[in-house]
């Protein structure tokens, strides 16, 4: 059974180092949330390859220098599981929050689990380690609360998220919760194991989280390209050489690559339309959308899209959206007078507070915190 047992080591350290590789060289399209999804991936691949080596080197670890190869694996879980857990709900956060107040959290969160893991050392491998006393229970505890925490965030974070995008809900449930009820599933399964330190079981467990995690990352690679890459036309534009009076719009000749379908010639309506329902489906509610981001989603050049919203709406890319967004943003604020200004500036797809207030006053003349004092001011007049 131990060699069976160190075997099933092996394999799972292997498995996860070759994972890791696996979505470091695996290509995820350009598009819309891009950097933030290839992050997001980054701390996936860390937590294979820190899981991996972390299995090879309790593998070619004599039992001898533990107490017992139950103890061992118990300190496995419970020294290592901490940071595997806060790394998977990085990468499941990271995507959908652009927080400031989320990434300090989670900065912190780091600190706390490194020295979870650093406790686990000292009382595995200096003072013995043995399940069943007080210091294994509290270190279990404290495992068990981060892993609540984790949870509790990640949830409030996709809600919030699905609040801005609510034709992301289908697949948050269909590929994001499952996988995520997965790993809490093995995060409790691992709280099992340390209670009851069984040989048997734990060569189960490490079975099973090996199976989970090939399929995770399976998942996370399509998730990455197929939900966070909104669907685009494969297209190309060139300006026609005609020349046009003042009076008219210009031409823009549009080809699309398509072995069924020739050249034809698409003016600002078309682009306009595009953008409508662009607008429509509030996309511009997306934290760090570029103009290139759009032009990309819609099928448009970026040139054109620029000269586009230039002489339509005699502004830049960035001024137009933010009067979007501050458009929304007064929208909620009606409509949630109990929301917070810094929820409401994450809602509508500002970096921070700070930022939110500056674009907001730019454009309406006065602070979102006066605007709602005013409106809380005359719903008082009205009331009275």
């Amino acid at each position: 059974m131990e060699k069976l047992f160190y075997t099933m080591e092996v394999v799972s350290g292997v498995v996860c180092l070759v994972l890791a590789l696996f979505l470091h060289f695996s290509k995820v399209p350009e598009g819309e949330m891009c950097k933030r999804n290839k992050r997001g991936r980054v701390y996936i691949e860390v937590a294979y390859v820190f899981l991996g080596i972390a299995s090879l080197i309790v593998a070619g670890i004599d039992s001898g220098q533990i107490s017992s190869m139950e103890y061992m694996k118990t300190f496995f879980i419970q020294g290592i599981a901490p940071l595997q857990v806060l790394l998977f709900a990085w990468a499941f956060i990271y995507p959908i929050s652009a927080s400031k107040q989320i990434r300090r959290f989670m900065q912190k969160q780091f600190a706390f689990t490194l020295l979870l893991f650093i406790a686990n050392l000292i009382y595995y491998f200096s003072l013995g380690g043995k399940p069943y006393t007080w210091p294994a229970y509290v270190l279990l505890g404290c495992y068990i609360v981060l892993a609540t925490v984790y949870i509790r965030i990640f949830m409030r974070v996709s809600k919030r998220w699905l609040t801005r995008h609510p034709d992301r809900e289908s697949i948050m449930r269909k590929d994001v919760y499952p996988l995520w009820t997965g790993i809490c599933v093995l995060a409790g399964l691992g709280v099992g194991i340390c209670l009851y330190p069984d040989v048997i079981l734990q060569f189960v467990f490490t079975a099973i989280y090996t199976a989970f995690y090939v399929m995770l990352a399976l998942q996370y690679h399509n998730y990455a390209i197929s939900n966070f890459q909104y669907p685009k036309e494969n297209v190309t534009l060139k300006p026609t050489k005609e020349i046009y009076s003042s009076e008219e719009k210009p031409i823009i000749q549009l080809t699309i690559d398509s072995d069924t379908m020739d050249s034809q010639k698409l003016k600002y309506e078309k682009i306009d339309e595009k953008l409508a329902r662009w607008k429509a489906d509030k996309k511009f509610l997306h934290a760090g959308v570029t103009i290139q981001d759009l032009s990309k989603e819609i099928g448009i050049n970026r040139t054109y899209l620029s000269n586009f919203i230039n002489e339509t709406y005699h502004t830049n890319f960035n001024t137009w959206i933010n009067g979007l967004r501050i458009d929304e943003a007064k929208h909620r604020i009606i409509m949630s007078p109990e929301a917070s200004l810094a929820e409401i500036a994450e809602q509508v797809g500002f970096a921070d507070l700070a930022h939110f207030s500056k674009q907001f006053k730019l454009k309406e003349g006065i602070s979102p915190s006066s605007y709602r004092k005013e409106l809380k001011e005359l719903k008082e007049a009205a009331a009275g």
